[in-house]
């Protein structure tokens, strides 16, 4: 059984990372609503990626950056907040996921949801120009709720104590 959990933690707490970013960048489109320029690229990336058409998935990409790009630049700090703290909270989530079901090492697959969630930030910010404090802020408070979470999970357990001889 613990093999299993071991196999089942990672990907569970990547798919509850993945799912509590989204959720969260939806709470944050409600309060700030992209344009509606971004807004129907959304769409058509989505229906591309359902559709599984690659082709039109990269063009809508290529049409979405620099409309991203430019609308990023004038953002209003709110919705750039938004989207670092759901960057954060999915990561916190994912980890939080991870390191429940894990029987052992907990803090290392709270880690793990927390470099996965890295590397998305530097893949986004890196496609789409934003501006260095949300990656800054995005990437350390990754590393710090990931890290927190696998550590507070991890705290409780008392350590395996050696068997007299």
């Amino acid at each position: 059984m613990k093999v299993i959990r071991f196999l089942i933690a990672p990907v569970a707490g990547i798919v509850a990372f993945m799912f509590g970013v989204m959720a969260l960048e939806a709470v944050g489109h409600a309060i700030y609503p992209p344009p509606a320029e971004i807004e129907a690229l959304s769409r058509a990336m989505g229906d591309a990626m359902a559709a599984g058409d690659t082709d039109r998935y990269r063009q809508v990409q290529e049409e979405m950056t620099p409309v991203l790009s430019a609308w990023l630049a004038d953002a209003p700090v709110g919705a750039l907040l938004a989207v670092v703290l759901a960057w954060i909270g999915g990561g916190l989530i994912g980890a939080l996921v991870a390191a429940v079901i894990a029987p052992a090492g907990k803090l290392w697959f709270a880690l793990l949801v927390g470099a996965f969630d890295v590397v998305g930030i530097v893949m986004v910010t890196d496609q789409f120009s934003h501006p260095i404090w949300m990656t800054v802020l995005g990437i350390g408070g990754t590393v710090a709720a990931t890290a927190g979470v696998g550590f507070l999970l991890t705290r409780g357990r008392p350590r395996p104590r050696p068997d007299p001889a």
